[in-house]
């Protein structure tokens, strides 16, 4: 019947509009289950009975659900049914089949919600297993995809939590704690509700406390060092250097992001001398949701030449062939590169 968005979902659940089949599923867990939940409670209530709610996850006995689903709802108009996860593209097509065919005498009286709290599933990627259930469900009813959040809405969900809560957080410090953590909304709520707790009723969460006690991903704190070493801060970088390599994170990785961080910094310094817009750059190269980067990118290396940058692009390719091909100290090669990266970033060409 139709695939709607997350506020589009929410409007028809209010209206009571309730289909026989939802496939909720997509990137942002949380919201995949934020609105299973959500469905299931309008539907059954908050506390629904064990007689009209049947609940199956991991353990599927397609003989189990095809006896669930033709359940008659006890003092209720509805008969609930939600399968959590099934991994459709490993099971076999027979069993799918099966499945499909169990729904095809699902009553008007029995509502049945696939949701995908935990596994991902990709209608593009997958097989055509989980494309025929896909297909199936929004033929017959409701397909709701929740992608990931844009850096915007994504920081200004933040900012609605932490308001909710009595705590106040300005936007900008907001995406400071998305960059620290990702965008996995689960790992921004539990650090947000540490920083909450650490303010109290009625505090504000600034830069200083998600720095003092947000847990930061790796890939952060490799992007931090780029900032020091654009800043010319050695000791700062360096620091971080020792905190990376007391992580026991790996050198390639290091490098790969440093080499990431600079593709950006290159990239929207050509975008801003050729006058092209920085969101067009975004687009070309695919950054999707890192468009923030380059904008950053322009901010950060303002004082430091084309040139220089070029040159430093040159020496991360070269210390990557070192790396690759010779028995040089790892630590060793990245104190070098780093020293030659912030000797670049304090040229200043004539």
């Amino acid at each position: 019947m139709s695939e709607l968005n997350r506020k589009e979902l929410k409007q028809n659940i209010n209206k009571g509009n309730f289909d026989r089949f939802y496939l909720i599923f997509g990137e942002e867990k949380m919201y995949v289950k934020a609105d299973c939940d959500y469905l299931v409670e309008k539907v059954a209530g908050k506390q629904p009975s064990e007689f009209n709610y049947h609940s199956f996850t991991k353990d599927y006995n397609l003989d189990d659900i095809a006896v669930a689903v033709q359940v008659v709802p006890f003092m209720s108009e509805y008969n609930v049914v939600k399968i959590s996860d099934y991994d459709a593209s490993n099971e076999p097509k027979a069993d799918v089949d099966r499945l499909l065919a169990i729904f095809d005498n699902v009553p008007d009286t029995t509502i049945v919600i696939l949701a995908y709290p935990t596994l991902e599933q990709d209608p593009k990627k997958l097989g055509a297993n989980f494309k025929s259930v896909f297909n199936y469900i929004k033929k017959r009813g409701t397909v709701c995809q929740t992608n990931r959040e844009t850096d915007i809405s994504l920081a200004r969900q933040i900012v609605r939590w932490a308001d909710k809560r009595g705590i106040k957080i300005e936007q900008a410090d907001a995406y400071k704690l998305q960059e620290y953590v990702g965008d996995d909304l689960y790992t921004i709520k539990n650090e947000l509700d540490k920083l909450c707790n650490y303010v109290g009723d009625g505090g504000l969460i600034t830069g200083r406390e998600i720095e003092l006690l947000v847990t930061k991903r790796l890939e952060a704190n490799i992007f931090k060092l780029t900032d020091e070493i654009v800043a010319q801060n050695s000791s700062k970088a360096f620091e971080i250097l020792d905190i990376l390599f007391y992580q026991k994170a790996d050198v390639n990785e290091i490098i790969s992001v440093i080499s990431m961080a600079y593709m950006d910094f290159y990239r929207a310094r050509v975008a801003t001398e050729c006058g092209a817009q920085l969101s067009a750059v975004a687009k070309d190269f695919g950054y999707g949701r890192r468009e923030f980067a380059l904008k950053n990118a322009v901010k950060k290396t303002r004082s430091i030449p084309t040139e220089a940058l070029r040159d430093s692009l040159d020496e991360i390719t070269q210390a990557v062939s070192k790396l690759r091909s010779s028995s040089t100290n790892d630590r060793i090669l990245l104190e070098t590169l780093v020293a030659k990266l912030i000797m670049l970033a304090g040229r200043r060409d004539q």
